[in-house]
């Protein structure tokens, strides 16, 4: 049987209007599941169909980095009653809220000993969370006032404050090879078909923050020099880096952590040569 997968970032506000699509095409509800990330909760939901060359299609799309805490998600089984078991397990098992579910267990589908035990996070990368929040807002504090330095330095009347918006900081930079070393650790012992999920999922999102971040760095390059990288900025990177690895294997953040150490000194070195 000939089968294609594809994935998809959405906003949680196309969800319904993308489902309502999918019922009135003719498409199955394949499955609706959850992936704890580094922000939040990813939420991918999947629809079937095969086409007129017999191929069946497998249209994967991801709501990422969903806030259980603060966010609700509205049910589908208005759509596709099948989806009910889907969105229990989502609730009692990652804490999310599904407003409207047609066969509702009230947090009853499962029988667990805790509320939402897959989204548990230890007291030590919590703490490192918080650090890495610590020191992203040290940098962008330090860039917002480099830039203000920048404005009067080229004549600009620094704006007083109360009547002026702070300067929007850079994002933090991203390593795709450190995220993917990082996430494949944490799969490592999944099942294979899950894992491919997970993973496709991982690159959806990541592909998206990249995108933003790359768009909000052409911005802020129109407007000011791009300065040398700082070294708050390399400690910053260090701060996510070693909160990825907080839980791996001894072995393997060993590997990632040098991979990481040979790379800023990679990039140390190509800047001292220009």
């Amino acid at each position: 049987m000939a089968f294609q997968s594809t994935f998809t970032p959405i906003e949680l506000g196309d969800l319904l209007n993308l489902t309502r699509a999918k019922h009135d095409a003719g498409y199955r509800f394949a499955q609706m599941l959850c992936a704890m990330a580094n922000e939040g909760v990813d939420l991918v939901y999947s629809f079937m169909k095969q086409d007129d060359e017999g191929t069946w299609q497998l249209e994967n799309y991801v709501i990422a980095g969903f806030d259980p805490q603060a966010q609700t998600v509205p049910s589908v089984t208005g759509y596709f009653l099948s989806a009910f078991p889907f969105e229990n397990e989502a609730h009692d098992l990652f804490g999310v809220k599904v407003e409207g579910n047609k066969i509702d267990f009230a947090g009853r589908f499962y029988q667990v000993a805790m509320d939402a035990p897959m989204a548990v996070i230890s007291p030590e990368q919590k703490a490192a969370r918080e650090k890495a929040a610590r020191i992203a807002a040290a940098k962008a504090a330090k860039e917002a006032k480099a830039k203000a330095a920048a404005g009067e330095a080229a004549g600009e009347p620094a704006k007083s404050e109360g009547t002026s918006k702070p300067a929007a900081a850079a994002p933090a930079p991203i390593d795709p090879e450190a995220e993917r070393a990082a996430f494949e650790a944490k799969i490592a012992g999944l099942d294979p078909e899950k894992a491919e999920r997970m993973r496709a999922a991982f690159e959806v999102k990541l592909k998206k923050r990249m995108e933003e971040a790359a768009q909000a760095n052409a911005t802020t390059a129109e407007v000011t020099p791009a300065p040398a990288a700082p070294a708050d900025d390399i400690e910053a990177k260090r701060a996510q880096m070693e909160e990825r690895i907080k839980d791996m294997d001894p072995e393997k953040a060993a590997k990632v952590r040098a991979a990481f150490e040979a790379k800023v000194a990679r990039d140390a070195a190509q800047k001292g040569g220009e």
